[in-house]
């Protein structure tokens, strides 16, 4: 597969167990004056043997015992001519050399997709099937792998014990996910993933980057992925811990590491607090989802962003007081530490604090200057207003033709008590049951929005919506409920992360015989700029650390910490809905003056 784009390739059976089959590409090279060398994709049947032996004796019963057992697929019911049979109870583990910005520009593109798990695939070919990447079994397979690094990334070869092994078990977890809660959230589905790699003992979480086995999650989330160590030998920017816990891909590309890493210590906060149950729970609760599904899992008297800040304090002062003999004050010890972790976050990192604000459901963590008096917090109470992402296209309006887009325009209008009928022309390309066109109202100033039935909607994802293509048609939509009122209308784009086939454009905007628009931009807002998000909850706390101890202290009881050597401000926003993008902005002034100082601040 190339970005989700299937092609035929050619593969040899390598190796079967019990309830495995393992298949390797004929053709695993890299592309021509690829500077890595044949060699690195090279696999041996010892290494075949060895992957057959963990996935029978190890992943799958912890997996099937924590989380489900998948139903049998034995290729009868293929989706592609050719004969794709087998038992139905053994996994096809196909090993390729994925196809992914790594594989065609190395090395600016140093991180790589190890593995996948697609359910295109599984339906294909009516198997159970997961794909692992060939690249460098030799240093990443097994417990202790040599040990071979260079400074040169073409050459550099450092040890990875069980890395391709933890990538099994992590894309063995999404398969399971695929039959119990497929719609689940991207954040909460890695994070469970990822929890799959300590539960068969692949990871282990508290190393960390100065040590052989860490985990690359968990160090570009604490911030430590930029430091160059023995067993990190190529560092690189991969985040930090200014991340939100639900947010997906928000930064850049090599960041998505830390989206797993605070997704995946997250889980393992869960378990060790509550028990490995809640994580079972998460797995197979098809009802709720992503932070809902949170909630729900947690016991009735504890609520989710209580446990979240928990964790964001735990994040900076685990590795300091989670010691034999170390103390906290301010907190209850076992909250803010945690035995699968032993993590402290690297405050020289530029995103340990970063943007215009804080993520939703994230913190930025500042440490403070080594002498201050006085620290002063003052917090947005709305998010700004997100720009109009419609334009004009050819005289109508245009949602524009981009993947993963999700974007309204709106304005104001009066519904007459005569014809009070929404009609327009339109033109769009919706890659049908996967992008969608809404037409929304609103009758409370913005607040809440409801999507209406028209001639030509179909049930979608969010309400009645069309989708599918269609040129130069008008559509209509009925307004008598609101029949002499004054409400917004707005339509919203929404597609999904692969293929756009158009987009919608529409002209002529007509309520009864009045025009209110869609030749021009005129009166057109994006939803924010009518009425701007609240900021739901600010979550302001001050540590004082030492060795061995941590103080934790809400904002207004500053003078407790301030002889502490280190003190760093935690800064939390929560968002509950789940729902929201931006980042909310801040200041935090010590003694009268902004810091950091806006012009030693990161870049967003």
């Amino acid at each position: 597969m190339i970005d989700d784009d299937v092609y035929r390739k050619d593969y040899t059976l390598r190796g079967i167990g019990e309830h495995i089959e393992v298949w390797v590409a004929k053709d695993v090279a890299f592309p021509e004056n690829d500077c890595r060398g044949k060699a690195s994709t090279e696999i041996t049947d010892a290494q075949v043997a060895a992957l057959v032996h963990e996935f029978d004796k190890t992943i799958y019963p912890k997996e099937t015992k924590a989380f489900s057992t998948p139903p049998n697929r034995d290729g009868t019911n293929a989706g592609l001519p050719g004969e794709f049979t087998g038992a139905g109870d053994r996994t096809v583990t196909l090993v390729d050399n994925v196809r992914d910005e790594n594989y065609f520009d190395f090395p600016k593109r140093q991180t790589y997709i190890s593995g996948f798990f697609s359910e295109q695939l599984n339906e294909l070919f009516d198997r159970n099937v997961i794909t692992i990447d060939a690249f460098d079994w030799a240093h990443r397979t097994g417990t202790n792998p040599a040990h071979e690094p260079a400074e040169d990334p073409c050459t550099s070869r450092p040890s990875r014990p069980r890395m391709y092994e933890s990538t099994f078990a992590h894309e063995w977890q999404h398969l399971l996910a695929y039959y119990t809660d497929p719609d689940e959230e991207v954040w909460l589905s890695e994070g469970l993933a990822d929890y799959a790699q300590t539960l068969t003992g692949y990871v282990d979480a508290a190393i960390g980057v100065h040590h052989q086995g860490f985990d690359n999650h968990i160090v570009c989330y604490q911030g430590f992925g930029i430091v160059r160590t023995t067993f990190n030998p190529n560092p690189r920017d991969c985040g930090g811990p200014s991340n939100s816990l639900n947010l997906w891909s928000e930064g850049e590309p090599d960041e998505v590491l830390a989206d797993y890493g605070i997704a995946y210590g997250f889980m393992l906060y869960l378990q060790d607090r509550f028990g490995t149950k809640i994580l079972t729970a998460l797995h197979q609760d098809k009802k709720n989802h992503g932070l809902a599904a949170i909630t729900a899992a947690l016991p009735k008297s504890v609520k989710a962003h209580d446990v979240l800040h928990d964790f964001q304090i735990l994040t900076l002062v685990d590795k300091i007081a989670g010691v034999p003999g170390g103390v906290v004050k301010g907190a209850p010890r076992e909250r803010v530490t945690t035995a699968s972790l032993h993590t402290t976050v690297n405050l020289n990192n530029p995103s340990s604090y970063g943007r215009d604000g804080v993520a939703p459901n994230g913190a930025d963590y500042i440490r403070l200057p080594k002498e201050w008096r006085t620290v002063r917090f003052d917090g947005a109470k709305t998010l700004p207003a997100t720009p109009l992402a419609w334009t004009i296209d050819s005289g109508m309006l245009f949602s524009g033709n981009t993947p993963d887009t999700d974007t309204t325009a709106a304005r104001q209008v009066t519904v007459p008590a005569a014809d009070p009928v929404l009609r327009f022309k339109t033109t769009y390309g919706l890659e049908e049951k996967f992008d969608y066109g809404y037409v929304t109202v609103s009758s409370d100033g913005g607040k809440t929005w409801k999507m209406l039935k028209g001639d030509r909607t179909v049930e979608g994802p969010l309400g009645p919506a069309i989708t599918g293509k269609a040129a130069d048609v008008t559509l209509s939509f009925d307004l008598k409920a609101y029949a002499k009122k004054r409400i917004l209308i707005g339509f919203r784009y929404v597609s999904d992360g692969a293929v756009s086939i158009g987009g919608w454009h529409l002209s002529d905007v007509k309520i009864g015989s009045t025009a209110v628009g869609g030749n021009t931009l005129d009166g057109w807002k994006s939803p924010t700029q009518i009425r701007p998000i609240p900021v739901d909850n600010w979550h302001v706390t001050l540590v004082g650390l030492a060795r061995k101890r941590a103080k934790i202290v809400p904002l207004t009881d500053f003078a407790k910490v301030s002889h502490y050597p280190k003190v760093v401000a935690i800064i939390a926003y929560d968002d509950p809905t789940g729902t929201v993008t931006q980042f909310a902005p801040y200041t935090l002034k010590i003694d009268g003056k902004p810091f950091p100082a806006p012009a030693t601040k990161p870049k967003s």
